[in-house]
């Protein structure tokens, strides 16, 4: 009973990486770290979690690298997770940002991407809500796109959408998209 008078930060904005399994959805969102905004100096983390980013004063982000698909959760046990996450930032935070990867389709205990956009709009309201899709995937093979349906389905919840070409760089040292990832969290 008390833990749910307490109180959660505003839920600003929501990046949603899609991708089915070895698409290159965590790979993407750790290369978000190559912006030095998100306090890592440039470091790609390599940890199975990575802590709180302190974006300013009041706003944080939260990155989760596995997705409720992988982990087997059902969209009460995703939403329960996140709220929790959400109440501890509360201490130091008033602002929360969140960036998780995603699969566009259901699973056997989690619903598809649009059922989840739903909830999260219902759920948390946020500012803004956006998904960023895999093609070709980090193998170079085809990724598993949203059909124009769930495409419009989103656009009616107002969440953007795009796609970004999530292929290994031939040059080691290149971390393409991860600049485009980090801006959606830039508020200057």
């Amino acid at each position: 009973m008390e833990q749910s008078r307490r109180k959660r930060p505003h839920l600003e904005r929501v990046l949603l990486v899609a991708g089915m399994q070895q698409a290159g959805k965590s790979t993407l969102l750790r290369r978000m770290f190559v912006d030095p905004r998100l306090g890592t100096g440039g470091t790609i983390p390599t940890a199975a979690r990575i802590p709180l980013i302190s974006l300013s004063r009041e706003r944080c982000l939260f990155v989760r690298i596995s997705s409720p698909h992988e982990r087997g959760e059902t969209l009460n046990q995703f939403f329960k997770k996140l709220d929790w996450t959400m109440r501890r930032a509360w201490n130091q935070f008033w602002r929360f940002n969140f960036a998780c990867a995603m699969q566009p389709q259901a699973t056997q205990t989690t619903p598809d991407l649009v059922t989840i956009c739903v909830e999260i709009q219902r759920r948390l309201w946020p500012e803004r809500v956006r998904v960023v899709q895999i093609n070709p995937r980090q193998d170079n093979q085809p990724g598993t796109l949203l059909n124009q349906n769930e495409i419009d389905q989103l656009r009616r919840l107002e969440v953007e959408v795009l796609t970004v070409d999530g292929r290994q760089p031939a040059i080691q040292d290149q971390n393409p998209n991860g600049l485009l990832l980090a801006d959606f969290f830039d508020f200057t």
